[in-house]
C-alpha cells in the first residue's frame, strides 16, 4: 500500500497529543502499583545462604555470574565446617579469560567448516555479526569449569576491561577476522601445517588477553576466615579447588522451555557452532515442578528468561501487568509465548538464580519466586528480583538442574540429539551481550 498524501493529512488534522506522555517515562505513568503492593519480597520457602550480592557491572557475564553463584552454594555446603563462608566468591574473570580464548579458536575452526560450505550465507552472516560476545550458555560454562577449574576472586579480580568489556570485544573481534581473512587466502595446508598456524594465532590471542584481563593462575594458596583464625591451603591449582568443593559439572542439566509446534516435548535439542550447548525441552508446568523440587533440596535453579520484559526497575517486580502498556496507549497487543519468541519478540536474555518461592496452602504452583542477580545490592530489593508466577510462565525460558531431579524417560532423552538447532535461533541468544 502506497501511503498517500490525503491519507497522512487525514491523521495530522486529528488531535491526539498527551503532555503527560510526552513529558514524563511511559513506565512511570502506566505504573501498575497495585501489582507491586500485592507482591512482598516475603517467601515461605527459600535456600539458606548468607552471601554477599555479586555485581557483573557493563559485561555481559551474567551466565558465569549465575554459573559461579550456583557453583559457590554447592562447595559452601561442603566446606561449612571447615571455613567462614560469607565472603566466599569465585573469580567470573578467571572463566571469562578462558571463554573469551576457546570461543576465539572456535570461531577459527568454525570459519575453516563455512568456508567449506558453499551457500551457507546466513551461517557466515550470523557467525560475523558478532563472535566474541561477553553472552554464553550454562553448558559453556561448564564446559570451562571442567577444563580449567575455579579460582577464589581475590587471586583473579575483575580488571577495567573484565567489568567494562566492550572495546576489549571490539579489539579481540577485528583481530580475528583479521585471521579468517589470512587464513582463507592459504591454500592446500597439510592438517599439521594447520594446526601450526593455529597455535601461532593464538599465542598472540593469549598474549592480548594478558594485556587486558591478567594472566590466569596455575597454582595458588587459598587463604580465608573460620572462628576469627586464617587458614590456608597450600599450592592448590584450579583443578584441584573444583575437586574439593565436590561440585561435578556434568550432573546439571539445561532444561527449556519451547512452546514452538516444531520442537515437540520430551526431546533433547544441541546448537550449532555452540560447542556441547543442548537442553531438554519440556512443559512450563515440569520446570516449574522441577525448580521446586530443586529448592526444597536446597539447592538454586540457574534460569535464563527475558530479564527485561515487563519489569518494574525500582522495586524489582516482574509481572505481566506490572506496567500497562496497552490501556494507557489503547493498545491491543497480545501474543502468546510461542508468538513472542517465533518472532523474536521475546528472548532468553540475562542468566540469574532461583533461590526462593511463595506458597500458597493448596495451590499447585508458586504465585512468586525470589531470585539472585548479579547487578550489585543496589538493583531490586538489596540485590534481589521477585517474579510472579504468571511471569515465569510467559518469560523464563530455560533452568538448570541437577539430574538426580530428572525420571528415567528424561535421563534417557540427554545427548539423543533429536534436531540440530541454528545458531540465531532465539533460544540461543543468551549467548550474546545483551543483559
Amino acid at each position: 500500500m502506497d501511503l498517500t498524501l490525503n491519507f497522512i493529512n487525514n491523521l495530522l488534522s486529528k488531535t491526539y497529543f498527551q503532555f503527560d506522555v510526552y513529558y514524563n517515562a511511559l513506565s512511570s505513568l502506566a505504573k501498575n502499583w497495585e501489582t507491586i503492593a500485592n507482591n512482598p519480597y516475603f517467601f515461605n520457602n527459600e535456600i539458606s545462604f548468607d552471601f554477599k550480592i555479586t555485581d557483573q557491572k557493563s559485561s555481559g557475564r551474567c551466565w558465569l555470574f549465575a554459573s559461579l553463584n550456583l557453583l559457590r552454594f554447592i562447595a559452601s555446603q561442603t566446606w561449612s565446617q571447615q571455613m567462614d563462608i560469607k565472603e566466599l566468591e569465585f573469580s567470573q574473570s578467571y572463566l571469562f579469560f578462558w571463554d573469551k580464548f576457546e570461543r576465539y579458536n572456535r570461531n577459527l575452526e568454525h570459519m575453516l567448516t563455512l568456508n567449506n560450505m558453499n551457500g551457507e550465507c546466513q551461517y557466515f552472516t550470523h557467525i560475523c555479526k558478532e563472535p566474541l560476545s561477553d553472552g554464553g550458555q550454562w553448558d559453556m560454562a561448564k564446559d570451562l569449569i571442567t577444563k580449567y577449574g575455579i579460582v577464589p576472586k581475590y587471586i583473579y579480580p575483575d580488571s577495567y576491561h573484565a567489568k567494562s568489556s566492550s572495546s576489549m570485544n571490539k579489539i579481540l573481534t577485528e583481530m580475528l577476522k583479521n585471521d579468517w581473512i589470512s587464513l582463507s587466502k592459504i591454500k592446500n595446508l597439510k592438517p599439521q601445517e594447520y594446526d601450526s598456524i593455529i597455535q601461532q594465532k593464538m599465542t598472540k590471542v593469549f598474549e592480548v588477553l594478558v594485556k587486558f584481563l591478567g594472566k590466569p593462575p596455575t597454582s595458588f594458596n587459598f587463604e580465608f576466615k573460620h572462628k576469627n583464625k586464617t587458614v590456608v591451603w597450600k599450592n592448590l591449582t584450579p583443578l584441584e579447588l573444583l575437586e574439593k568443593s565436590k561440585f561435578i559439572p556434568d550432573e546439571w542439566i539445561t532444561i527449556v522451555n519451547d512452546p514452538r509446534k516444531e520442537n515437540p516435548y520430551n526431546k533433547y535439542y544441541q546448537v550449532e557452532f555452540l560447542g556441547n550447548t543442548g537442553w531438554l525441552n519440556l512443559p512450563m508446568e515440569r520446570i516449574k515442578e522441577l525448580a521446586v523440587k530443586s529448592i526444597d533440596k536446597n539447592q538454586p535453579v540457574w534460569f535464563g528468561c527475558d530479564v527485561g520484559a515487563d519489569r518494574d526497575k525500582e522495586s524489582g517486580i516482574s509481572d505481566i501487568n506490572i506496567i500497562n502498556y496497552n490501556d494507557y496507549l489503547n493498545l491491543d497487543i497480545k501474543m502468546n509465548k510461542e508468538e513472542r519468541l517465533r518472532y523474536y519478540s521475546s528472548v532468553p536474555s540475562h542468566a540469574m538464580l532461583l533461590s526462593g518461592y511463595n506458597k500458597m496452602e493448596n495451590d499447585s504452583y508458586p504465585n512468586r519466586w525470589k531470585v539472585e542477580n548479579s547487578w550489585g545490592s543496589t538493583s531490586g530489593t538489596n540485590g534481589f528480583l521477585l517474579l510472579t508466577d504468571i511471569w515465569f510462565d510467559q518469560y523464563v525460558f530455560e533452568i538448570v538442574v541437577h539430574k538426580d531431579l530428572l525420571n528415567n524417560a528424561e535421563l534417557n532423552e540427554i545427548g539423543n540429539i533429536y534436531k540440530m538447532i541454528p545458531p540465531w535461533d532465539p533460544l540461543g541468544t543468551l549467548a550474546k551481550k545483551i543483559d
